[in-house]
């Protein structure tokens, strides 16, 4: 049983520190696991002083030459999309923000070949970056938004064989081609290539990738790994205690990982903030999703002046409505439904 990881890092980055926390939570679970690293030169130069800790849990290091001409966040996805081609055996790949909390070895036992999960646990025609899938393909000219499914490459696993060599080769190419069209994510070409093979892949449980970005209530409990970082929640502090940023600025001041982090590790699905609350509901989900609760969230980080006089304004418009839906409703019912 092999877990790859795949990491390019700069000292002034979290993503070596992300990635040691899931090593050693991996560890902490199954002590025997082998792990597979997989950088490019570039990282491996920077994996001296306080990061080199990671040389107690890893199995195999394999260091690639990566194109010069590309960026960092390049390489990643230039590593990532060629993982099948620079690794042999079956593996379980897991991306560097995560944090495991049950046994992996059940994946290695269902007799797949290429498998992942639902982004955000849902259809596309649910998802709340729908329309952007879908124009993404559109101006790449993929098709694979019609299944209704878009997967993430958080969590992949891949066998060895010449089906999933064939789907990489076809995931590398089409990344090539997205880059050259300025698209740099590579989960739109990872769908496509899933898309034209369908006949090699399977759908996982979202507990294989239980992603913190929405919809994972239900997967939370038998979660086996959980996926805790989304681009879609760059503006918001993360509820998951192991994604802090204090705690990352830890391991990157001492190398190690400290007692009560390591303590948030063996109890890994209840590391929550306690101020924290759910939301629900259509209506609630689309004003969270829009672009002015975002902007106002924005203005409460940068211009918190601004918000709160735009708050105070809203204060002051909303007694207005409100004292007119009473007024109206006293008419029907006594002013009943709106009277608290």
């Amino acid at each position: 049983m092999q877990f790859l990881y795949v990491l390019t890092s700069k000292p002034n980055d979290f993503y070596y520190e992300q990635f040691l926390l899931s090593a050693v939570s991996l560890k902490l679970l199954m002590p025997d696991a082998y792990i597979t690293l997989l950088c490019d030169l570039k990282t491996r130069d920077t994996l001296t002083g306080k990061r080199i800790e990671y040389k107690k849990y890893i199995s195999k290091i394999i260091f690639e030459k990566a194109p010069e001409d590309l960026l960092q966040l390049e390489v990643s996805r230039w590593l990532r999309t060629s993982m099948r081609r620079l690794t042999k055996g079956d593996f379980l790949f897991i991306d560097g923000d995560t944090i495991i909390t049950e046994d992996l070895t059940s994946v290695f036992n269902k007799n797949i070949i290429f498998g992942a999960c639902l982004d955000s646990h849902i259809p596309i025609s649910y998802h709340s970056n729908r329309d952007r899938f879908i124009q993404g393909n559109k101006l790449l000219g993929f098709n694979s938004h019609i299944s209704d499914k878009q997967y993430n490459g958080g969590v992949l696993y891949c066998a060895d064989n010449p089906q999933t060599k064939k789907i990489f080769d076809r995931w590398h190419e089409l990344w090539l081609y997205s880059k050259s069209k300025n698209i740099i994510r590579d989960q739109p070409s990872l769908n496509m290539a899933i898309y034209e093979n369908s006949s090699f892949f399977t759908e996982l449980d979202g507990i294989w990738n239980c992603q913190l970005v929405s919809n994972y209530l239900p997967y939370l409990s038998n979660a086996k790994i959980i996926h805790y970082f989304s681009t879609n929640l760059h503006l918001y502090p993360s509820a998951y205690l192991l994604a802090s940023e204090d705690v990352l600025k830890k391991i990157k001041k001492t190398g190690i990982i400290d007692t009560k982090t390591l303590d948030l590790l063996k109890n890994p699905k209840a590391a929550f903030v306690t101020n924290t609350r759910v939301y629900t509901g259509q209506d609630m989900l689309y004003v969270l999703d829009s672009d002015i609760f975002k902007f106002l969230f924005f203005l409460r980080k940068k211009v918190p002046i601004l918000f709160k006089y735009l708050n105070g304004l809203s204060s002051m418009f909303k007694k207005v409505i409100k004292s007119y839906m009473v007024k109206n409703s006293k008419k029907k019912d006594g002013g009943i439904k709106y009277y608290n």
